[in-house]
């Protein structure tokens, strides 16, 4: 008799043990930078860190006037991945003259609508047609300097018409595709329409850091040069190419430099010109204050086993320009 009680009690821990716990879900909550919240239960994590909550979508039959909606964004998974994936959250403000848009999609949250559907982006989508405001295609401030100075050509300044024209056009597409998904907001391609037309919506035109009006490569080396001496901060760029031919150490490239820019970067030795070269003592630099203002372009190819260091080679480019001389005084130390 012991034994067959004390056989059924093991059987039953045993039981106990194997069993799996219950699943708990957590509430989570998730606002946008403007105070939108939501809370939902977390389901589980996938193998890349993200949270999958679970979500009930209550939509309108039709959203009117001002509107604010957290939606699930369904999509391919490299797609997907490209959104969630995220160091930071994506947020885009857009203030137009047919009203105020935004979109936030935080990062590493997915939702779930129902146990079948496979999860898809959390994103929060607001309009509110009375707040509205010009719609400008922004342009880097010294360009913008440049214009209202009148240093520009017509043909710069078409460039720039150009880009507000292109940006003002899209405004009526992404109208239409907001419509249409305000009369359907359930409907799963409108969803998809107007939501990649806000995201897409921007473009170079609204992108501050656009190549496309870089001072370096919009400008001309006169006008930047106008700039400088009219008290305007124009930096160039200057960076180390890596992928050379056999022999080269690197070659180093200097974009829209003020001399001046150039010979205090080299004293400095923490960036530009003194990057790159051998760690040793290097004479200072001084220059003629008639052209620090110059402006300076080059490509030099840094070699090595020449029997010339790469700190020489350097120095020797920056002492061929006019006004460049070495500095009296001992040498500095060695390049950070």
């Amino acid at each position: 008799m012991a034994t067959g009680w004390l056989g059924t009690l093991g059987l039953g821990l045993t039981l106990m043990t194997a069993a799996a716990p219950p699943r708990v879900e957590l509430p989570k909550g998730v606002c946008s930078p403007h105070g939108a919240c939501i809370t939902l239960r977390e389901q589980e994590r996938t193998s890349d860190g993200a949270m999958v909550l679970r979500m009930e979508e209550k939509l309108p039959r039709r959203l009117e006037g001002a509107f604010g909606q957290w939606l699930a964004w369904p999509m391919e998974p490299e797609r997907q991945r490209q959104f969630v994936l995220r160091a930071a959250d994506l947020h885009e403000v857009l203030t137009t003259p047919a009203g105020h848009f935004e979109l936030f999609i935080p990062a590493l949250t997915l939702v779930r609508r129902t146990p079948a559907e496979a999860p898809a982006p959390l994103v929060h989508v607001s309009f509110d047609p009375a707040e509205k405001g010009p719609l400008k295609a922004v342009v880097n401030e010294v360009v913008a300097a440049a214009e209202t100075r009148g240093l520009l050509t017509p043909e710069q300044q078409q460039v720039l018409t150009a880009r507000q024209k292109a940006l003002e056009g899209r405004l009526p597409e992404l109208v239409r595709t907001m419509e249409s998904f305000r009369a359907r907001p359930a409907d799963p391609k409108m969803r998809e329409t107007f939501l990649a037309t806000l995201l897409a919506f921007p473009g170079e035109e609204l992108d501050l850091g656009s190549r496309a009006i870089a001072p370096e490569t919009f400008l001309t080396a006169a006008q930047r040069t106008a700039l400088r001496k009219a008290g305007y901060e124009v930096e160039g760029r200057r960076w180390l190419e890596y992928s050379v031919p056999t022999g080269l150490a690197y070659r180093l490239h200097v974009q829209a430099c003020s001399l001046e820019q150039l010979v205090r970067e080299w004293n400095a030795g923490l960036r530009g010109p003194g990057t790159g070269i051998e760690d040793l003592p290097r004479p200072g630099l001084e220059f003629d204050r008639a052209h620090r203002h110059d402006d300076v372009s080059f490509t030099l190819e840094v070699h090595n086993d020449t029997g010339v260091t790469r700190m020489e080679q350097v120095l020797q480019k920056l002492l061929s320009f006019p006004g460049v001389r070495r500095a009296p005084g001992p040498p500095l130390p060695p390049p950070r």
